[in-house]
Protein backbone atom coordinates (compact mmCIF):
# COMPACT_ATOMS: atom_id res chain seq x y z
CA UNK A 1 0.00 0.00 0.00
CA UNK A 2 2.57 2.40 0.91
CA UNK A 3 3.55 2.25 -2.94
CA UNK A 4 0.16 2.87 -4.16
CA UNK A 5 0.00 6.04 -2.41
CA UNK A 6 3.43 7.23 -3.11
CA UNK A 7 2.12 7.21 -6.80
CA UNK A 8 -1.10 8.69 -6.48
CA UNK A 9 0.83 11.38 -4.22
CA UNK A 10 3.19 12.46 -7.03
CA UNK A 11 0.93 13.47 -9.49
CA UNK A 12 -1.01 15.33 -6.98
CA UNK A 13 2.31 17.12 -5.86
CA UNK A 14 2.86 17.30 -9.69
CA UNK A 15 -0.40 18.87 -10.15
CA UNK A 16 0.07 20.93 -6.93
CA UNK A 17 3.64 22.31 -8.41
CA UNK A 18 2.27 23.00 -11.79
CA UNK A 19 -0.51 25.09 -10.29
CA UNK A 20 2.08 27.26 -7.78
CA UNK A 21 4.29 27.23 -11.10
CA UNK A 22 1.07 28.73 -13.22
CA UNK A 23 0.71 31.34 -10.10
CA UNK A 24 4.25 32.73 -10.35
CA UNK A 25 4.29 33.57 -13.68
CA UNK A 26 0.71 35.10 -13.50
CA UNK A 27 2.29 36.65 -11.07
CA UNK A 28 5.62 37.95 -12.39
CA UNK A 29 3.61 38.92 -15.63
CA UNK A 30 2.00 41.24 -13.20
CA UNK A 31 4.70 42.51 -11.53
CA UNK A 32 6.22 43.35 -14.81
CA UNK A 33 2.98 44.95 -15.68
CA UNK A 34 3.10 47.01 -12.52
CA UNK A 35 6.27 48.07 -12.97
CA UNK A 36 6.11 49.59 -16.40
CA UNK A 37 3.30 51.55 -15.27
CA UNK A 38 5.10 52.91 -12.39
CA UNK A 39 8.14 53.79 -14.81
CA UNK A 40 5.77 55.68 -16.98
CA UNK A 41 4.25 57.16 -14.47
CA UNK A 42 7.47 58.12 -13.19
CA UNK A 43 9.07 59.25 -16.73
CA UNK A 44 6.16 61.72 -16.83
CA UNK A 45 6.92 63.20 -13.50
CA UNK A 46 10.44 63.72 -14.43
CA UNK A 47 9.35 64.90 -17.37
CA UNK A 48 6.74 67.59 -16.10
CA UNK A 49 9.43 68.72 -13.05
CA UNK A 50 12.28 69.15 -15.83
CA UNK A 51 9.16 71.41 -17.86
CA UNK A 52 8.91 73.39 -14.25
CA UNK A 53 12.65 73.88 -13.95
CA UNK A 54 13.04 74.80 -17.48
CA UNK A 55 10.49 77.77 -16.86
CA UNK A 56 12.27 79.00 -13.64
CA UNK A 57 15.48 79.22 -15.24
CA UNK A 58 13.91 81.36 -18.38
CA UNK A 59 11.99 83.37 -15.40
CA UNK A 60 15.30 83.84 -13.75
CA UNK A 61 17.18 84.39 -16.89
CA UNK A 62 14.94 87.16 -17.66
CA UNK A 63 15.09 88.89 -14.16
CA UNK A 64 18.69 88.71 -14.41
CA UNK A 65 19.18 90.18 -17.79
CA UNK A 66 16.62 92.87 -16.89
CA UNK A 67 18.87 93.78 -14.18
CA UNK A 68 22.30 93.72 -15.76
CA UNK A 69 20.45 96.00 -18.30
CA UNK A 70 19.74 98.25 -15.48
CA UNK A 71 23.26 98.30 -14.03
CA UNK A 72 24.74 99.06 -17.18
CA UNK A 73 22.30 101.54 -17.75
CA UNK A 74 23.14 103.42 -14.82
CA UNK A 75 27.25 103.12 -15.45
CA UNK A 76 26.21 105.02 -18.63
CA UNK A 77 24.08 107.71 -16.66
CA UNK A 78 26.51 107.88 -13.44
CA UNK A 79 28.52 110.95 -13.13
CA UNK A 80 31.50 109.32 -14.23
CA UNK A 81 30.03 109.26 -17.86
CA UNK A 82 27.14 111.89 -18.02
CA UNK A 83 29.35 114.78 -19.54
CA UNK A 84 30.46 112.61 -22.64
CA UNK A 85 26.84 111.06 -22.93
CA UNK A 86 25.28 114.85 -23.44
CA UNK A 87 28.20 115.90 -25.39
CA UNK A 88 27.92 113.15 -28.46
CA UNK A 89 24.04 113.15 -27.76
CA UNK A 90 23.26 116.64 -28.02
CA UNK A 91 26.19 117.50 -31.14
CA UNK A 92 26.34 116.18 -34.32
CA UNK A 93 29.01 113.24 -35.43
CA UNK A 94 31.61 116.38 -36.02
CA UNK A 95 31.30 117.64 -32.68
CA UNK A 96 34.63 117.38 -31.12
CA UNK A 97 35.21 115.71 -28.13
CA UNK A 98 38.94 114.92 -27.69
CA UNK A 99 40.93 117.99 -26.72
CA UNK A 100 39.55 120.49 -24.91
CA UNK A 101 36.04 118.15 -23.50
CA UNK A 102 37.82 115.14 -22.97
CA UNK A 103 40.97 113.08 -23.15
CA UNK A 104 41.24 109.59 -25.31
CA UNK A 105 41.24 107.37 -21.78
CA UNK A 106 37.76 109.17 -21.23
CA UNK A 107 36.64 108.07 -24.19
CA UNK A 108 38.06 104.75 -24.35
CA UNK A 109 36.10 104.01 -21.03
CA UNK A 110 33.55 105.13 -22.69
CA UNK A 111 33.22 102.98 -25.56
CA UNK A 112 34.43 100.32 -23.42
CA UNK A 113 31.09 100.08 -21.73
CA UNK A 114 29.45 99.70 -25.29
CA UNK A 115 31.86 97.34 -25.74
CA UNK A 116 30.48 95.41 -23.15
CA UNK A 117 27.19 95.87 -23.80
CA UNK A 118 27.82 94.63 -27.38
CA UNK A 119 29.19 91.09 -26.45
CA UNK A 120 26.39 90.63 -23.72
CA UNK A 121 24.02 91.20 -26.42
CA UNK A 122 26.07 88.39 -28.48
CA UNK A 123 26.27 85.92 -25.70
CA UNK A 124 22.71 86.65 -24.71
CA UNK A 125 20.14 86.53 -26.86
CA UNK A 126 17.55 87.29 -24.20
CA UNK A 127 19.55 90.88 -24.11
CA UNK A 128 19.05 91.90 -27.29
CA UNK A 129 15.93 93.60 -27.07
CA UNK A 130 16.10 95.12 -24.10
CA UNK A 131 19.64 96.45 -24.70
CA UNK A 132 18.21 97.52 -28.00
CA UNK A 133 15.70 99.26 -25.95
CA UNK A 134 17.89 101.14 -23.63
CA UNK A 135 21.20 101.87 -25.59
CA UNK A 136 20.54 101.78 -29.45
CA UNK A 137 20.83 105.67 -29.34
CA UNK A 138 23.77 105.88 -27.15
CA UNK A 139 25.19 103.03 -29.18
CA UNK A 140 24.59 105.09 -32.61
CA UNK A 141 25.44 108.49 -31.53
CA UNK A 142 28.72 107.31 -30.49
CA UNK A 143 29.64 104.97 -33.29
CA UNK A 144 29.02 108.07 -35.33
CA UNK A 145 30.90 110.68 -33.49
CA UNK A 146 34.05 110.92 -35.60
CA UNK A 147 36.57 111.49 -32.80
CA UNK A 148 34.90 108.15 -31.76
CA UNK A 149 35.82 107.28 -35.04
CA UNK A 150 39.57 108.09 -34.31
CA UNK A 151 40.28 106.90 -30.96
CA UNK A 152 38.92 103.36 -32.83
CA UNK A 153 41.21 103.51 -35.43
CA UNK A 154 44.07 104.68 -33.58
CA UNK A 155 43.13 101.72 -31.26
CA UNK A 156 43.09 99.09 -34.07
CA UNK A 157 46.44 100.31 -35.55
CA UNK A 158 48.54 100.09 -32.08
CA UNK A 159 47.01 96.41 -31.37
CA UNK A 160 49.83 94.19 -32.69
CA UNK A 161 48.23 91.40 -31.53
CA UNK A 162 48.05 88.29 -33.61
CA UNK A 163 43.90 88.49 -32.85
CA UNK A 164 44.27 92.24 -34.05
CA UNK A 165 42.86 91.28 -38.11
CA UNK A 166 39.90 88.45 -36.66
CA UNK A 167 38.81 90.06 -33.33
CA UNK A 168 39.37 94.20 -33.97
CA UNK A 169 38.89 96.07 -30.93
CA UNK A 170 35.75 97.79 -30.31
CA UNK A 171 34.36 95.07 -32.78
CA UNK A 172 31.90 94.00 -31.12
CA UNK A 173 30.52 97.64 -30.73
CA UNK A 174 30.79 98.20 -34.20
CA UNK A 175 29.16 95.33 -35.25
CA UNK A 176 26.12 95.87 -32.49
CA UNK A 177 26.07 100.07 -33.63
CA UNK A 178 25.91 98.50 -37.46
CA UNK A 179 22.94 96.78 -37.10
CA UNK A 180 21.08 99.12 -34.62
CA UNK A 181 21.54 101.55 -37.45
CA UNK A 182 20.55 99.34 -40.15
CA UNK A 183 17.02 97.82 -38.28
CA UNK A 184 16.30 101.53 -37.82
CA UNK A 185 17.33 102.00 -41.50
CA UNK A 186 19.48 105.27 -40.82
CA UNK A 187 22.92 106.55 -41.12
CA UNK A 188 25.11 109.02 -38.99
CA UNK A 189 23.49 111.90 -41.38
CA UNK A 190 20.08 110.46 -40.10
CA UNK A 191 21.21 110.65 -36.59
CA UNK A 192 22.32 114.35 -36.80
CA UNK A 193 19.16 115.26 -38.31
CA UNK A 194 17.28 114.10 -35.09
Amino acid sequence: MPLRETRRARPRRERLIDAVNRWLIAFQAVAVIVGVIAALYQLHQISAQTELQSQALKTTQATQSATLVLQLRNVLDAEKYKKITSAIQEHDQKYKLLGSSFRDTEVEAYIGNLEDIALLVKESPLLSDMAYDHFSYDVEKAWCNQDIQKVITNARKADKSAAASADAIYGEFERLARSYLAREQQTCNDLDKQ
